[in-house]
């Protein structure tokens, strides 16, 4: 059976770190990546504080914009992730 589970308060403020290092890291402003995320600074200022809860297709476009690679992102932040073994 799928449990829906939500990320704890530690995690969350460790995807929030990330996030605000890789932007950083990129030189970019948080209206910056905003403009190219097509979102508002306010949401960009939540993620980075921990204090939004991000659906999966906002959570891949941030990764994606930032050059993070989901699976050190979810290790980095606690999740435990299985990958499956040759998948095509």
């Amino acid at each position: 059976m799928f449990h829906h589970r939500r990320p704890s308060q530690v995690q969350m403020k460790n995807f929030a770190r990330i996030i605000r290092e890789a932007r950083i890291r990129l030189g970019l402003t948080q209206e910056q990546l905003a403009e190219k995320l097509d979102c508002s600074a306010h949401w960009i200022n939540n993620v980075e504080r921990a204090k939004s809860n991000m659906n999966w297709v906002d959570t891949i476009n941030l990764l994606v914009t930032l050059q993070l690679d989901p699976r050190i992102v979810a290790e980095e932040v606690g999740i435990g992730v299985s990958v499956l073994a040759n998948r095509t």
